[in-house]
């Protein structure tokens, strides 16, 4: 795998990257947060593959969720699993 848009250090947080794929770069929390990101195809839909990564964090949260959809990469802290409080109780159908 070939880099790009990073510095020399082997610590240093990549902006880019590039695979066979294609080319990755880390876009803006406006940018990746819109609804409408991935374009419409009447052909069909983009293959959405996830992953479970984890990074071996000291902090605890090195869990990752990825997406990859199309050329486009997401990812998410996974903090687990939680029960849910019964803040929901009061409402009665």
């Amino acid at each position: 795998m070939a880099t790009e848009g990073g510095g020399k250090e082997m610590n240093e947080i990549k902006t880019q990257f590039t695979t066979r794929e294609g080319l990755y770069k880390q876009l803006q929390h406006s940018e990746y947060s819109r609804p409408n990101r991935v374009p419409f195809n009447s052909q069909g839909s983009n293959p959405v593959r996830v992953s479970f990564v984890n990074l071996n964090d000291q902090s605890g949260n090195g869990d990752r969720l990825c997406f990859n959809v199309g050329r486009e990469l997401y990812f998410y802290i996974y903090k687990g699993v939680r029960k849910v409080t019964n803040s929901f109780t009061w409402f009665k159908m």
